[in-house]
């Protein structure tokens, strides 16, 4: 009998127990399936926040930058460390710092890059910060390094192509720059801050044209892009076209008032300047540009403003502004180029000179890579420079130091060839060398019509009238005018330039060939 209650005993206690372990397996399991459930939440909402930090940091504006590390915080909560998410967060705070110049945002930056190097990111974002860090300390060199290092080991990203670009550009080597900053916004053309990018880069080397291009490709992307915009309507104004259209432009950007950066800031205050000075309202432009600079001291485009609207007043103090905005960005040829025709527009030819001579100083010890993969100076390329140079020197009286600058504008055959080409062309006339400035001056003002350059076109006019050539002098001078006018020369001017061909023909004996060429061109002042 006490057997028996031993062995009942026995199985009550195993049903108990095993209830007991049936409890804690099921408890176990539970808890393992809220656990992957979280988890799985937790990764879905880190996701759902990296890609909407993503699109809006693709965006580019300032607020859009903000509003990406708003959701890059909310990731930070979920697991502060998050490497992609870290690095994502040091590249918006170092654009922030390093292209809009928002205050505190260098310090972030730091922290956030050191963080993500800690966590060992191996994203773009990431390497691309440190290039960007390196430059930012003056340390060119060692990020192109730092990123062929990287090249080596088989790293990719349109980040690590654009601080390549930027690296190059402040080597010097801008043919380089250029290449890379092309090959990072053909890459990454969905993001408007590549393209962006390369139309400053043009818009420093006075590349007006294709800088504007490039920021409509930014645009077209997101056609809110301030930067973007205020640049490209800079650039439209620097080529004095589309005026009431920049005026616009400057009107909308002005409104966003708080969305602003200093950058912004300074880049809307320079563009500002440029269309009082387009309306010939220089102190309105110099308190314009100085007002600018109360934003951001640095901007050199403000800094240029400046510089010009003391050159429109021919203000002794002009040289120095100019030489101040090139102090602020000594790999911009904007700076020197337009700022020695403005200074010898101004009656300051040794200012003029001496800013090429910067400029010869900067660029002179660059070498770079020709089409044939060999190696060249820069300055032997540059036909842009040679030329600049040899109107300076011309309008000096040095005649045969000029031609020979014109003669090295030529051998560089650049996109600035054909103005070479006419500028000793139109040399040589004036020092009456018929035989050598006919041969210059057909190539770029051919019989045919097809040159591009009304002044090319107006110099073969004066040549074949000198050469007593009155019905081929009138084609020519005809062609020009066309030119003229659909480049968006003045009726009036035009009807000037009309007016002094007919006194000439009439001068020469020629009264009938005159009243045919009031006749003929009548219809160009319509």
């Amino acid at each position: 009998m006490g057997t028996e209650g031993r062995r009942d005993w026995k199985r009550r206690e195993s049903l108990t127990s095993a209830l007991l372990q049936v409890g804690v397996v099921a408890l176990l399991l539970v808890g393992a399936v809220a656990w992957f459930v979280h988890r799985g939440g937790v990764r879905k909402q880190t996701e759902e926040h990296m890609r909407a930090a993503r699109a809006a940091a693709m965006r580019g504006n300032p607020a859009d930058l903000t509003q990406a590390l708003k959701e890059l915080d909310a990731v930070f909560q979920l697991n502060d460390s998050n490497r992609d998410a870290v690095a994502l967060a040091a590249d918006i705070q170092t654009v922030l710092w390093l292209e809009h110049r928002q205050p505190g945002a260098d310090a972030k930056a730091r922290e956030l890059l050191a963080r993500a190097e800690k966590l060992d990111s191996r994203s773009g974002e990431r390497y691309g910060a440190r290039a960007l860090h390196l430059l930012s300390e003056g340390k060119a060199a060692e990020a192109e390094k730092y990123l062929g290092d990287l090249k080596t080991q088989g790293a990719s990203s349109p980040k690590l192509t654009l601080a390549l670009a930027m690296a190059l550009q402040a080597r010097g080597d801008l043919p380089g720059a250029r290449q890379a900053f092309a090959r990072a916004a053909e890459t990454a053309w969905r993001d408007p801050r590549y393209t962006t990018a390369y139309g400053e880069a043009l818009l420093d080397e006075g590349q007006y044209a294709p800088a504007v291009e490039s920021f409509g490709k930014a645009t077209s992307v997101n056609p809110d892009h301030l930067l973007a915009r205020v640049s490209s309507a800079l650039a439209h104004v620097y080529q004095g076209r589309k005026q009431e259209e920049a005026g616009k432009t400057l009107a909308d950007v002005e409104a966003r008032g708080a969305d602003l950066t200093p950058v912004l800031k300074a880049r809307a205050g320079a563009l500002k300047a440029e269309l009082a000075l387009a309306r010939g309202a220089a102190d309105e432009a110099l308190q314009t540009a100085d007002a600018a600079l109360k934003d951001m001291p640095e901007d050199h485009y403000a800094l240029f403003a400046r510089a010009r609207a003391l050159g429109a007043k021919k203000a002794p103090e002009a040289r120095a502004a100019f030489e101040a905005a090139v102090a602020k960005r000594r790999n911009a040829p904007l700076l020197y180029l337009d700022g020695a025709r403005a200074l010898q527009g101004a009656g300051d030819g040794a200012g003029a000179l001496a800013l090429l001579d910067a400029y010869e100083k900067t660029f002179g010890p660059v070498q770079v890579t020709t089409a044939d993969g060999k190696k060249a100076g820069l300055l032997d390329q540059d036909g842009r420079y040679w030329l600049a140079r040899g109107g300076v020197l011309e309008a000096a009286g040095r005649q045969d130091d000029a031609l020979a600058a014109y003669d090295k504008a030529i051998t560089a055959r650049g996109v600035g060839l054909a103005r070479a080409q006419y500028a000793k062309g139109a040399l040589l006339l004036a020092r009456k060398d018929y035989a050598g400035a006919r041969a210059l001056l057909s190539v770029v003002a051919p019989d045919s019509g097809a040159g591009t350059l009304a002044e090319a076109y107006a110099a073969m006019g004066d040549l074949l009238f000198a050469q007593n050539e009155y019905a081929a002098g009138c084609q020519h001078y005809y062609f020009g005018l066309v030119r003229a006018r659909a480049q968006g020369t003045p009726r009036e001017e035009l009807s000037a330039r009309i007016e002094g061909i007919k006194k000439n023909l009439e001068s020469a004996g020629q009264a009938s060939m005159a009243k045919a060429w009031m006749t003929e061109t009548g219809g160009l002042l319509q």
